[in-house]
């Protein structure tokens, strides 16, 4: 209730001419409208990946807690790089593991993509999200590590938000 989600979205709120929300299970639909009434256009129960394909063009996904539910990420690019107008923007959060696994990870299998976390959520490597976004047509435009942006058991949480571009397709990257 009241999360960073909510926080971004009424700030971008004050420009957009429409705000839908997508989710998976309609009861955190049904806590966002009556939270939050005025807020959100629409409310969609369904597969993110679907919304984006079926509601382009879009200007501007935001995704917070959300695209930590994907492993492998490139289902969710490709869905963006369709849905996404030209110059279109993507704002979204991913976790990252914590310090001494990263350590361990890089030495050990340096290419690593993305880890299944014991919360059941993933967790990123940054240059993995990059290379699947470069590969999707979206350009970094701001970068950020979080640390402890969410808690679990008590024990701060690292991750990553990143806000991409969508280049044009005859566009070099």
């Amino acid at each position: 209730r009241g999360g960073v989600g909510v926080q971004v979205v009424l700030q971008v709120r004050n420009f957009s001419r429409r705000a839908n929300r997508v989710d998976l299970v309609k009861g955190f639909l049904d806590e966002a409208v009556k939270d939050h009434p005025n807020l959100i256009e629409r409310v969609l129960v369904g597969d993110v990946t679907q919304e984006f394909r079926d509601k382009t063009p879009i200007s501007l996904i935001i995704a917070v807690d959300s695209d930590i539910y994907f492993g492998d990420l490139v289902p969710l690019f490709e869905s963006m790089q369709e849905g996404l107008e030209d110059g279109g923007c993507a704002a979204f959060t991913l976790e990252n593991v914590d310090a001494f696994n990263e350590n361990m990870l890089a030495e050990t299998k340096p290419d690593w993509r993305w880890q299944l976390t014991a919360s059941g959520r993933f967790a990123h490597r940054k240059e993995y999200a990059l290379s699947v976004g470069q590969a999707h047509q979206l350009e970094l435009v701001h970068y950020k590590k979080l640390n402890d942006f969410r808690f679990e058991k008590g024990v701060g949480v690292r991750g990553h938000i990143f806000v991409m571009k969508k280049t044009s397709a005859d566009q070099e990257l």
